[in-house]
């Protein structure tokens, strides 16, 4: 079973220089960099406006490339957002909550729901925030279930996609870009619970945070190559004209 594992891993690997050769390898400098960065210098600001610009680029990306996939466009844009208040502010609710949208963006293009449910979304977090304040919970951890089981979602929807279609790239780097994704925020939840003593294993911090970003940064840069769309035309063409020459 492992071995056979090991094979489609293997086996999807190989389809990695379907990426844009100049992108992968901009993604690439920036990823080995960081961790450089990390390793040699920690707490260094360098770090953190590296992995910054290359979330950022991933929308570029997915903008230039799927122009016509609007989710996946305002998805990786949503997650910019919540990494900058993140990172840059100290309204963690308000991220954690930017975060939920953008994995209902992603759930929306994955499943290919009806445009309607964001409302429904919508009202269901607002409905969650009030009864959270009436009943003395703090929101952030009533968003931060919400958003752990849109992102399980994710990961089960994605899952779904590539067994359907295992010979898209795209789906393959759906599935192994929420992989990664999950894995990120279980050393995010992981970190959490270290620094709030419910796991005393506070040796093990500077690992897990470390982790976070060696898993987090490659999730996106597989993410905004899954659409559910086809090349815009444009970029069609460009390639035609490439190949002709």
């Amino acid at each position: 079973m492992f071995k056979k594992q090991l094979n489609t891993w293997w086996r999807d690997f190989k389809h990695i220089p379907k990426i844009d050769q100049s992108w992968l390898t901009t993604w690439l400098i920036i990823y080995i960099a960081f961790i450089m960065l990390d390793v040699l210098t920690p707490g260094f600001w360098g770090s953190a406006l590296l992995k910054y610009a290359g979330i950022f680029l991933c929308v570029i990306y997915a903008y230039k490339k799927y122009h016509d996939d609007n989710k996946l466009i305002i998805a990786l844009f949503l997650t910019l957002l919540a990494d900058t208040i993140l990172v840059w502010t100290d309204f963690y609710t308000i991220g954690v909550f930017v975060f939920c949208f953008a994995q209902f963006m992603h759930f929306l293009r994955i499943t290919k729901m009806n445009k309607k449910t964001i409302g429904a979304f919508a009202l269901i977090i607002s409905l969650l925030t009030i009864y959270s304040a009436f009943c003395g919970y703090e929101i952030i951890y009533s968003l931060g279930t919400l958003y752990g089981l849109l992102l399980i979602s994710n990961v089960v929807m994605a899952s779904r996609r590539y067994r359907i279609e295992q010979k898209d790239f795209k789906a393959r780097c759906g599935w192994y870009g929420f992989i990664l994704f999950i894995a990120c925020d279980t050393c995010v939840a992981l970190r959490y619970m270290m620094l709030h003593g419910i796991i005393p294993a506070a040796e093990a911090l500077p690992l897990i945070a470390f982790l976070v970003w060696i898993f987090y940064y490659p999730s996106q840069v597989l993410i905004a190559n899954s659409s559910t769309h086809q090349e815009s035309a444009k970029r069609r063409n460009i390639a035609k004209t490439k190949a002709i020459s």
